[in-house]
């Protein structure tokens, strides 16, 4: 080896040393003024014992005391309300005076027509009530809203979805599907949805009305002209239970209104299997147990206690 290439090595080792060593120093350095700096180091820290939270006592006031449905289940039981008969009116709202309870059956003090105008007068009261409001106003309805309401269901029932054999082919199912868009559109079932929005506080009593006009058979009348026959309300029963398409649409929907759907669509069928036009062999056994839960686990219902005495008792039927 010649003598510069020795003299690099040297060097080289040189460099290394000096910088090991200014590193040591600056390291030294900083330990040094953290080891005499008045701060106290983390080992210095006193321990504090946590100190348990006061505790305070609150008397329970008598309304929370009481649930919602305990309070629904004891006025029930005061008025000795069967499940066969409408619940009290709770909710009052600026519509709710167009609608009232009634019982279900026809009373035997009480003819049909009379029980079929009482229910025409509610139920035209009710969309009187909406004329008024701004936002069925915003909407520019070229006829009254009750009129306007009356055409779409007609227009659904002459159109009915697919209840058998939906899945046979993709068509079918498609259709199925976008059946309200298909026949009613788009902009009617914003429509429809803004009103089950907005009128929240009386939903549950016009949804008890409309399926007394539509169980009290051949009611007609002048005041509210709508012809919803059973067996072509049947259709859409089915249809919410039975179909993929109807299951669908009332999953994209809130839980309150599927529920009450899921109801009045489980005692269609019933009323169906009574008279005799079951014609699809529409199950609804295996419905209700599934139904019962979902109500009982809900807190959006007004009269949940008496919707499940209802299927308790239907329950009791289809076993």
């Amino acid at each position: 080896m010649s003598i510069p290439d020795k003299k690099r090595i040297k060097r080289k080792k040189t460099h290394s040393i000096t910088r090991y060593g200014i590193a040591l120093f600056i390291l030294a350095a900083i330990m040094l003024v953290f080891l005499f700096s008045g701060e106290k180091k983390p080992w210095q820290h006193q321990k504090i014992e946590p100190q348990p939270p006061a505790t305070q006592v609150i008397a329970p006031s008598p309304t929370q005391e009481q649930t919602v449905d305990e309070k629904i289940k004891e006025q029930a039981a005061q008025k000795n309300y069967s499940p066969q008969q409408s619940p009290p009116s709770v909710v009052k709202s600026s519509a709710s005076s167009a609608v009232e309870s009634i019982p279900l059956p026809v009373d035997q003090q009480t003819t049909k027509a009379s029980q079929c105008e009482d229910l025409a007068t509610k139920l035209h009261r009710f969309f009187s009530a909406l004329d008024n409001k701004p936002y069925i106003e915003a909407v520019n309805l070229q006829t009254s809203l009750q009129t306007h309401f009356i055409n779409l269901v007609d227009s659904l029932l002459d159109n009915p979805p697919t209840v058998a054999r939906e899945t046979d082919d993709l068509y079918t199912l498609l259709t199925n599907m976008a059946h309200f868009f298909r026949i009613i559109g788009k902009d009617n079932i914003l429509l429809l949805k803004s009103i089950l929005d907005r009128e929240r506080d009386v939903i549950e009593d016009i949804g008890l009305v409309l399926y007394n006009w539509i169980t009290v058979a051949d009611c007609s009348s002048d005041l509210f002209p709508l012809k919803a026959p059973l067996d072509k309300s049947y259709e859409y029963a089915g249809f919410f239970l039975n179909t993929m398409g109807g299951r669908s649409y009332l999953f994209r929907r809130d839980s309150r209104s599927r529920l009450l759907v899921n109801y009045y669509a489980v005692l269609i069928v019933d009323k169906a299997n009574s008279a005799g036009i079951n014609r699809h062999g529409i199950s609804i056994a295996d419905t209700l147990p599934l139904l019962i839960d979902e109500i009982e686990a809900s807190n959006q219902l007004v009269y949940k206690e008496l919707y499940l005495d209802r299927l308790y008792q239907l329950l009791e039927t289809y076993q």
